[in-house]
């Protein structure tokens, strides 16, 4: 199990600690217009290129770049729900783990409750194959053990075979087991049980926990589909059709008890709250696309499921990858060693690794410290702490090292056999 080393001082600890009330919103405020951006050029672009003498298919390239941007969108705003995990979007726990889900993770589809549950167990046991939940699913074997990995290798692995959907889609279950309902049906412990706990909780429990998760999908599609086929019977038919399955969902919600609702994790609200917030956010959100399409007679659905699902279930999971293994493989198990600090190209920051990931192990030392500190740490220790400098692995570039000093290229980082003795920078 890593354990935090006595780097910094308590004072320093506490100053990079402070949680900012509206920075963190801000971002996630600036990820949102960059989505909108992207799918109103989109959407721009389909209700004028005839007028524009263009063939259809120039939709590809125009709507292939905005699910691109989407899904690049959707993994920062999954990485600001990260933040979220550990009560760093907002000083207020309650507010936190509110605007969390609100924000964060039910436009993912994913819950904070089960994320936080997977997500503290990788904190406590990184890079374990047997105890870290990022490494299940047979990830351990399937992917980190083929690290070190040559250069050549890798971009064939993890470059090229983006453009080839039977690998991309196969991490999709990964995400869906981190995010979505895999704890709710395999709830995932968050610390170690006894025999005699296990029996305490009992099967029925878990069957009723099962049985919550599979009432809310079964919501979750009725709803969809009432929006989507019902609308044309008019908002006479469309509107008592939402509200009743609504109201008959709010009284199944209310008649099932607490323990029905998966609880791993801590949350600061009750989960019972949390899963009416999460069916009324969904009521909601798909009712305005039936809206949109009642007061303009577009429908607005096939964008919707072109422009944010496609890239939800497609670029996320891949960038997902691609970001969880630029941190962990080829890493070990210990405090200064089971992630690295990595200088990157603009877009490889924005996209892969945002909010911070690219100075991933300051968190895995600091957990408590919201993202716009982590720099700002990794500098310091640079200046006073030895066990730092000659501990960690720094690298520059990606594919090919770039900038002065001796410090590799990620790719090299990763193919490296023997990453230890850490190459540095030194303080920039």
């Amino acid at each position: 199990m890593s354990s935090s080393p006595a780097l910094l001082d308590s004072a320093s600890i506490r100053r990079w600690s402070r949680v900012r009330q509206w920075t963190n919103l801000g971002w996630l405020a600036l990820d949102y217009l960059v989505a909108a951006a992207s799918t109103a050029l989109a959407l721009w672009f389909h209700f004028h290129y005839q007028d524009w003498g263009l063939h259809w298919l120039w939709h590809l390239p125009v709507w292939g770049a905005a699910i691109i941007i989407n899904g690049c969108v959707t993994h920062r705003i999954g990485l600001m729900g990260h933040e979220a995990s550990h009560h760093l979007l907002v000083p207020n726990r309650k507010w936190n783990d509110i605007l969390a889900e609100i924000l964060c993770f039910y436009p993912v589809f994913g819950s904070l409750i089960q994320y936080r549950a997977k997500h503290l167990r990788h904190h406590l046991y990184p890079n374990d194959p047997d105890l870290d939940p990022n490494l299940g699913n047979g990830k351990a074997q399937r992917l980190y053990a083929k690290f070190p990995m040559p250069k050549r290798s890798f971009i064939y692995q993890y470059y090229v075979k983006f453009f080839w959907p039977p690998f991309v889609l196969a991490n999709l279950m990964d995400l869906l087991d981190v995010i979505t309902i895999g704890s709710g049906l395999s709830p995932v412990p968050v610390r170690d049980t006894t025999d005699e706990e296990r029996r305490a909780t009992g099967r029925h429990s878990k069957f009723l926990r099962v049985k919550a998760t599979l009432l809310g999908v079964t919501y979750f599609i009725a709803i969809s589909l009432v929006l989507m086929f019902v609308f044309p019977a008019g908002p006479l038919v469309l509107w008592p059709t939402v509200a009743g399955l609504y109201l008959l969902a709010v009284a199944v919600w209310a008649i099932l008890p607490e323990s029905a609702f998966f609880s791993g994790a801590r949350l600061s609200i009750p989960v019972k709250a949390a899963a009416l917030l999460r069916l009324t956010w969904y009521t909601v959100v798909f009712s305005a696309l039936a809206v949109v399409r009642h007061f303009t007679g577009w429908n607005p659905t096939l964008a919707f499921i072109l422009l944010w699902i496609v890239p939800l279930v497609y670029v996320f999971p891949y960038l997902m990858l691609l970001r969880e293994v630029y941190q962990h493989a080829n890493a070990g198990q210990g405090t200064l060693d089971n992630s690295r600090i990595i200088h990157a190209d603009p877009f490889t920051r924005w996209a892969v690794l945002g909010y911070g990931n690219d100075f991933h192990l300051i968190h895995h030392i600091y957990p408590n410290v919201p993202q716009y500190a982590l720099r700002g740490i990794h500098g310091q220790l640079l200046a006073d702490s030895a066990d730092y400098r000659d501990g960690i692995e720094e690298t520059r570039g990606i594919i090919r090292p770039r900038g002065q000093g001796s410090a590799p290229g990620l790719l090299d980082a990763l193919a490296d056999p023997a990453p230890m003795p850490h190459h540095r920078l030194g303080a920039e």
